[in-house]
């Protein structure tokens, strides 16, 4: 049995639950001010979406949810924004003609096949995906384009750039 979700209903859930938000957003983001940001976004998502809530649950369970995705929302919004500095500095030291790494490190590293595995998890899902798939299983350039409906620059920019990253990266674990 739906019922109309009244605007003084949520907005005394917004104020009774708001220290609860914080502190889960808190410990889901590991900064205040972000927590403070994402309990602002979802009181905005719920007193937009109010006419949808269908009472399933209770109001302040609906909230807490609405809260802890746009967490969610956040990090996966910092994670982009991380690999997108990563990258850039990396593509900054492959750019630099004095920067070198030393093989026989790589080599060592790659041959650890826990130091390969980290390395290929921090790389980002499409550098991930062109490297294991063009050098550990041996497709071409041009049969992953098209598996995945990708261009062919942009796989052999993945596959570049993911190499390019992950050397950087085995040749700083040995250190």
């Amino acid at each position: 049995m739906d019922q109309t979700l009244g605007e003084g209903e949520l907005a005394a859930c917004l104020e009774s639950s708001r220290p609860r938000l914080v502190r889960i957003a808190a410990n889901m983001l590991g900064d205040s001010a972000a927590a403070e940001d994402a309990v602002q976004d979802a009181a905005m998502k719920a007193l937009t979406s109010s006419a949808g809530f269908r009472s399933e649950a209770q109001v302040c369970t609906w909230v807490q949810r609405i809260c802890v995705n746009s967490c969610y929302d956040q990090l996966r919004r910092r994670k982009s924004a991380d690999r997108r500095d990563q990258a850039l500095r990396q593509e900054a030291l492959w750019r630099d003609p004095g920067y070198t790494v030393n093989p026989e490190e790589v080599a060592l590293a790659a041959a650890d096949a826990s130091l390969l595995r980290e390395a290929l998890a921090r790389l980002s899902p499409d550098q991930s995906r062109a490297v294991v798939l063009h050098d550990v299983e041996g497709w071409t350039a041009a049969e992953i384009a098209n598996s995945f409906e990708i261009s062919l620059p942009a796989i052999k920019s993945h596959l570049r750039r993911g190499r390019q990253a992950l050397v950087t990266m085995l040749a700083g674990s040995q250190s």
